[in-house]
């Protein structure tokens, strides 16, 4: 009898490890990174034009985030020269700060397209996720640095 109720209570208790890891995996898995305005609620032709200005947002800062890696790995060249030529470094950060400067026009005028979507209730909801979002965010580094740990 003893023997019969360790048995159960191992096949119990494996039972639930396989379900408490299955889960686990499930949830990191499946979860997603989600817009902003996927965590406020919206009727249906707010979506769709939230959808339609994210669609646009996400093409602009696309093509200019491709700019700038392609920007950032000619500096690297650059930098990498020898003889190294400063004016030509000095060049290319100009070029990086330019196209960053434009990535934070885009940004600026998707959140007033998005502004002018919402109603003033779902606008405070909006605005209020955004600045919790980029308060959690960690500091960006130079791609040469791990990922991975935390940065003081």
């Amino acid at each position: 009898m003893k023997h019969y109720i360790r048995t159960l209570g191992l096949i119990f208790s494996v039972a639930l490890n396989i379900m408490f890891v299955g889960s686990y995996a499930y949830q990191k898995l499946t979860k997603r990174p989600t817009f902003v305005y996927e965590e406020i609620r919206l009727d249906p032709a707010q979506r769709s034009r939230m959808m339609s200005s994210r669609d646009r947002f996400l093409a602009t800062v696309n093509q200019i985030g491709n700019r700038i890696i392609e920007l950032q790995v000619e500096l690297i060249d650059a930098v990498a020269a020898e003889p190294v030529d400063r004016s030509a470094i000095d060049a290319k950060l100009e070029q990086i700060r330019s196209q960053q400067q434009s990535m934070q026009r885009a940004v600026v005028e998707h959140l007033l397209e998005d502004k002018n979507i919402l109603d003033p209730g779902q606008r405070k909801q909006y605005f209020a996720v955004l600045k919790q979002r980029i308060r959690s965010q960690r500091m960006p580094a130079p791609p040469w640095l791990p990922r991975d740990r935390e940065r003081h």
